[in-house]
């Protein structure tokens, strides 16, 4: 009896073992089967997104764009006024290409000249786009040179005295990349308007005003002498009568 029982208690014992260790490993395949695999492109996404996500450095606001700047109210022609580099920084405006103090400046322009007394030059001038440091004003003769005077950055005006008929007046720009180029905006010929041009239009115009009165003063007297004339005749004619 005990050796009948014994090889089944034994089979009893086996079966269990096994089907524990089925158990076992259906409920890790099972696990492993519902549990999301990581792919390479799952995690390449997740990397993108964390890089959009990531907030990026931007420009200050405070910094003001170069697109966002007016220009500066600053005229190329009159003088005694503050530089246009001083005035951007001021007005935080922008100023037109200049071009830097070590490049030969470019020429200035000559607005006009004007005639002060005889033979007395105003000669006007604008400001080239160079930064400069003066302006050389010159007076030539058939290619001499007569007189050159220096003035400062912020001239834009200058007597010049005994200028002669037909000179050449040219204004040059200076500063640490030399001499401005001289062209046909940089120089102007002087025409003195003369004074007796004047007078002798002056008299033209007082002759013809005379002429005019004595016109009138003989057709006056043209009409009285008719008029008298046919008085005289109806006189006589009544008189024989």
């Amino acid at each position: 009896m005990l050796v009948c029982e014994y090889p089944v208690t034994l089979l009893f014992l086996v079966s269990f073992h096994h089907f524990s260790f089925v158990s076992s490993s259906s409920s890790s395949s099972s696990q492993n089967a519902t549990q999301p695999r990581s792919t390479h492109s799952e995690v390449m996404s997740s990397f993108d997104e964390y890089d959009e996500e990531t907030p990026t450095a931007s420009p200050s606001s405070s910094s003001t764009s170069a697109l966002d700047l007016n220009p500066c109210d600053y005229d190329m022609c009159v003088e005694q006024q503050q530089t246009c580099m001083d005035l951007a920084k001021v007005e935080n405006c922008l100023c037109p290409g200049l071009s830097d103090l070590f490049t030969r400046p470019s020429p200035p322009r000559i607005s006009h000249l004007t005639q002060q007394g005889g033979r007395g030059v105003v000669v006007h001038w604008c400001a080239p786009t160079s930064i400069i440091n003066s302006y050389i004003v010159l007076v030539k003769n058939k290619d001499r040179v007569i007189s050159s005077r220096e003035v400062e950055q912020h001239k834009r005006a200058l007597v010049l005295e005994d200028v002669e008929a037909q000179a050449v007046v040219c204004v040059e720009a200076v500063n640490k990349g030399g001499v401005s180029e001289e062209d046909d905006q940089s120089c102007a010929n002087f025409e003195p308007k003369h004074a007796d041009s004047g007078l002798a239009l002056k008299l033209g115009i007082i002759g013809g005003v005379v002429g005019l009165i004595l016109l009138l003063i003989l057709a006056l007297l043209l009409w009285r002498h008719k008029r008298r004339q046919k008085f005289t005749a109806r006189s006589e004619t009544e008189g024989v009568l």
